[in-house]
């Protein structure tokens, strides 16, 4: 006779948790249904050219599948290259995603290490003290993460 009522508890808690998560599951929409704006950051911190090249495929690709967005593309280290004048393999393709709002920064330390000129930066490219720390910022503030 005590397994029943055990049954009975175990059951009522199960509908209960149920009821308190298909709503949740309810209130988000598919992509393009009425979403909130896209923030990512693009973590470059790699000198592999057709890894860059692939990264900024995916960003191509992202802003024709997402109609509003907000993404930062961030260089350092290794992929400090990425938006230096004379170094890039991808500077057209980096201007291209410039006119379509996207943002390209690149580390202050890492120009500094490299002895790299902010004025040797692609036009367009902003400068952040750190790299990292920008990345991290950016996530804090509800950017999603990517590294192609």
């Amino acid at each position: 006779m005590t397994k029943f009522p055990f049954a009975m508890i175990v059951v009522g808690g199960l509908i209960l948790l149920g009821s308190q998560i298909a709503p949740q599951a309810e209130e988000q929409s598919a992509p393009g249904e009425g979403s909130k704006m896209l923030k990512m950051v693009m973590h470059v911190n790699f000198a592999d050219a057709e890894q860059q090249k692939g990264g900024l495929r995916n960003l191509t690709n992202i802003l024709k599948a997402v109609d509003d967005s907000k993404i930062e593309v961030v260089c350092h280290g290794p992929g400090i290259g990425l938006v230096v004048d004379g170094q890039s393999k991808h500077a057209d393709d980096v201007a291209k995603l410039l006119k379509q709002g996207v943002q390209f920064v690149a580390c202050e330390n890492t120009l500094r290490e490299k002895s790299i000129s902010k004025d040797k930066l692609l036009p367009g490219v902003a400068t952040v003290p750190s790299g990292a720390v920008e990345v991290i910022q950016k996530q804090q503030h509800g950017f999603g993460y990517f590294k192609p």
